[in-house]
């Protein structure tokens, strides 16, 4: 009898554990062992700006914190928005679990995001907005108030008489579109005719420098210039080291590549405008997974940003900003 018994128990054993085993095979959401599926649709995955490798090296740590491992993708050039089109159509007929978009441009990524949310795909942007609200968060600066405060720094080096020109990356993309507004509003009491650009470099280096180089032949009495992201601001600053301009041109730049940390110390550069980079790759993150897992997000994650001048540059809260840890590594 007792043999029965444990027969019958150890049959019932096997076919819950069976009935389990099937369940969970039919059912994946519910294995805690399923690994979600994230992508990460950059504006660039080329080495051409230290910003972005410092926004990598966030994602990986918070990816490894959160268990996930997100597939970075996207053009070589932030230029190529076409190519980021195409990459972004080709992520969302995957279906992953998840995307966290840098988008290119402001509007012509919207029909494809609204997509992706009509097939249960949770999406995250960070850096630049989009025109839409359907995304369930943007990371990213608060670029209007880092144009104003670059505005104000501007204003403060200039006088209100003198000629300023600013020097943006690429036309359309929401960074830019912030930043210019904000760069305008400080400038109001400015006289207009005195205010030259945008003038846009494509985040190219080289045509930054040219683009600086024209402004100059046209205006020789050029007193300041506001550059409005990493590739733009070395441009600029090589304009004027090659010219030997640093005592007549004000610049005023965003983000801390090496050599823009170069330009601020030597003086050719008076003051940056410095993101947290590594901050927001590894909150883009962090909100996309918690959105993912059912968390309520805020709609707007500020991640920040300080003005440098080279007098304060070597405070201790400077130079963390400055001297991100991930440079050794």
């Amino acid at each position: 009898m007792r043999g029965r018994v444990l027969l019958i128990v150890g049959a019932s054993v096997v076919i819950v554990v069976v009935a389990l085993f099937v369940s969970d095979a039919l059912n994946p959401m519910l294995s805690g062992d399923r690994e979600e599926e994230i992508y990460v649709v950059m504006k660039t995955t080329g080495p051409h700006m230290e910003f972005w490798q410092i926004v990598r090296a966030g994602i990986q740590e918070a990816s490894q914190e959160f268990g996930v491992s997100p597939e970075v993708v996207g053009p070589e050039f932030e230029k190529d928005i076409d190519l980021q089109i195409e990459i972004f159509e080709e992520v969302i007929d995957q279906e992953p679990d998840g995307i966290l978009l840098v988008a290119s441009d402001f509007t012509r990524l919207v029909p494809l995001t609204e997509e992706a949310t009509r097939r249960g795909i949770t999406v995250v942007t960070l850096d630049s907005a989009l025109d839409s609200d359907v995304p369930q968060s943007f990371v990213a600066t608060d670029n209007v108030a880092a144009g104003v405060t670059a505005g104000e720094e501007i204003a403060r080096l200039v006088p209100a008489d003198r000629k300023i020109a600013i020097i943006s990356h690429i036309r359309g993309v929401a960074t830019a579109i912030s930043r210019e507004t904000g760069v305008m509003q400080a400038l109001s009491e400015h006289n207009p005719e005195l205010v030259l650009g945008p003038f846009y470099s494509q985040n190219d280096t080289q045509l930054g420098v040219q683009i600086v180089e024209n402004i100059l032949s046209e205006h020789p009495d050029l007193a300041g210039i506001v550059a409005l992201n990493e590739n733009s601001t070395v441009g600029a600053g090589r304009a004027i080291q090659a010219l030997g301009l640093k005592d007549q041109i004000s610049l005023v730049g965003f983000d801390n590549s090496r050599e823009e940390i170069e330009m601020l110390e030597n003086g050719v550069v008076r003051a940056l405008v410095v993101q947290r980079p590594f901050n927001m790759g590894y909150v883009g993150i962090e909100t996309l997974v918690r959105s993912m897992r059912g968390t309520d997000v805020d709609p707007f994650i500020n991640t920040g940003s300080v003005l440098v001048r080279k007098e304060d540059m070597f405070t201790e809260e400077n130079q963390k900003l400055l001297f991100p840890i991930i440079r050794g590594n």
